[in-house]
């Protein structure tokens, strides 16, 4: 039965819902909540000298709802933590909200101010709901660890970590070890993540969000003690669907050490430095699809000489490494940086994107390098020189003047390319990425795409290259769907794998429907 608590700042009698009514502070009410009961925050300004820590569970049935009114802001007046950086920042430190060991519990409609290191802290729980929270500060705004750690929905949350990081900030300012080896940062503390995790199961859905001037959005790491453990039993399915990442000084998706079954699909990606790391990565069943990326910026200050950029980052080639499909299809990049600087990869597919150049003779002076390459040294970049690492790419839209002939130095990789002059986009420096009628054509075979579960998804054969011309934009938009009705699992289903390079077995994750997010 619901029961409905009102809360004010000072937890006084109040004229609400159109009559007195006693109200509770928002600790009071917490302290003794029950399951079913709406906590309802009235508009006003909280101030939280400690955080609030969630003392029960609720029921699939009852969820506990914490939901403010607009004008409800919690102020944790915090400055930032200089001990907190790239890491679980743990229990005893500060959050707004500490969620362990607890399910069924939702937050709505809060505004969070400086909450640093944690906006939310979680460990240990599943079954989350986050949606409409404006996050201002922090290292992190949602940080979530521990093994049992599953299920959690994050959706049209609003984050900004610090407006000065993209253009007033080297990138070594905020990354230990860069301006002398062995010694920390001075804003070390920027080097957090809108959702930050380490060794969590996974089932994350990251949904029509709003994240802005960080240093990194999605970023979800294995410790060193758990890499011995099946691939597929930390940072399994994953879906990123549907965001806007803007002015993102590093990595906008960062999956570290494992991951299988992340779907990154739909997203807006506007002046990010480093698109999709995959730094050291193993696993796979890694989709990205129907992405839009544009710039009209270039980040850091004088002197910064990490403002170059890349969509993929890849590690040496004697690092972890792919070992299930990896699908790039029907994406639209608008650059002034390169597609892959360096590193190698495998099982890379890479097809009928659309990757148009901007014309650094007609931008201002340093947004672009006059002689910007479309890969790294390609003694840098293994994509199957020596061997075949399953790289290949077909039918993509390119304009690089290099594009196709750099491909000669990997043999076998490149097929049906669609070399292009001039650009390919009606307005790439405005994000209008429609392609211009001259290369808004299909193809003769639809795309097959590799399934977790063994099937396999055929596009539209009439789809454009790209994401959002023609046909294409039903094709991505059909992708979606299937993500929701088939890959987001409420329970999982495992087949083991011989493992390779040591890591252990391979668990694939086969995913079956879950009503919360369809």
């Amino acid at each position: 039965m619901l029961r409905m608590v009102y809360v004010t700042p000072d937890g006084g009698r109040h004229w609400v819902d159109s009559t007195w009514r006693e109200t509770s502070t928002l600790h009071n009410a917490v302290a003794n909540c029950a399951p079913g009961d709406l906590i309802r925050l009235m508009p006003g300004n909280y101030f939280l000298p400690e955080p609030v820590d969630i003392p029960i569970s609720g029921l699939e049935d009852q969820p506990i709802i914490i939901r403010g009114e607009y004008g409800a802001i919690l102020d944790g007046r915090r400055p930032p933590d200089p001990e907190v950086s790239a890491i679980d920042p743990g229990c005893a430190k500060y959050a707004a909200f500490r969620i362990i060991g607890k399910r069924h519990i939702r937050l709505d409609n809060i505004r969070i101010e400086r909450a640093w290191p944690s906006a939310v802290y979680i460990r240990d729980s599943n079954d989350l709901i986050f949606k409409n929270l404006q996050i201002r500060g922090g290292t992190y705004a949602f940080y979530a660890t521990g093994e049992h750690t599953s299920r959690i929905i994050i959706e049209n949350c609003d984050w900004i970590q610090d407006d000065v990081i993209w253009r007033y900030l080297d990138w070594a300012m905020i990354h230990d070890g860069e301006i002398t080896p062995g010694k920390e940062a001075p804003y070390r503390y920027l080097n957090g993540a809108f959702f930050g995790a380490d060794d969590i199961a996974g089932d994350i859905v990251i949904r029509g969000n709003d994240v802005r001037h960080c240093y990194n959005a999605v970023r979800m790491d294995v410790s060193a003690t758990n890499l011995q453990k099946p691939i597929g039993s930390f940072n399994r399915n994953v879906r990123i669907i549907d965001n806007r990442f803007s002015f993102v000084r590093d990595n906008p998706i960062e999956p570290e050490a494992t991951a299988v079954g992340w779907w990154v699909a739909y997203n807006q990606f506007y002046n990010c430095h480093k698109l999709f790391s995959q730094d050291n990565l193993a696993g796979g069943y890694w989709y990205y699809f129907g992405n839009r990326g544009w710039f009209d910026s270039r980040p850091g200050p004088e002197g910064d000489e990490n403002n170059g950029g890349a969509v993929f980052k890849f590690g040496k080639s004697s690092h972890a490494q792919p070992i299930m499909p990896v699908e790039c299809f029907h994406n639209s990049f608008f650059l002034r940086q390169k597609y892959v600087k360096k590193g190698a990869t495998r099982m890379w597919q890479n097809r009928r994107n659309a990757i148009g150049y901007a014309n650094p003779a007609t931008l201002p002076i340093n947004l672009m390098p006059l002689d910007q390459t479309l890969f790294g040294h390609t003694d840098e970049l293994d994509l199957g020189r020596d061997e075949d690492r399953g790289v290949r790419f077909s039918g993509d839209v390119c304009n690089h003047a290099t594009y196709p002939a750099i491909f000669d130095a990997w043999p076998g990789v490149l097929s049906n390319p669609r070399p292009a002059a001039g650009p390919i986009f009606k307005a790439g420096i405005c994000g209008d990425l429609e392609l211009v009628p001259e290369y808004a054509e299909g193809f003769r075979d639809p795309l097959e795409v590799p399934m977790p579960d063994g099937t396999v998804w055929k596009s539209d054969p009439q789809s454009w290259p790209g994401a959002l011309t023609g046909k294409s934009y039903s094709t991505v938009r059909t992708m979606c769907r299937l993500i929701w009705h088939l890959f987001v699992p409420r329970r999982t289903k495992v087949t083991r794998m011989q493992g390779t390079r040591g890591i252990g077995d391979v668990v694939v994750i086969l995913g079956m429907a879950c009503s919360e997010v369809t």
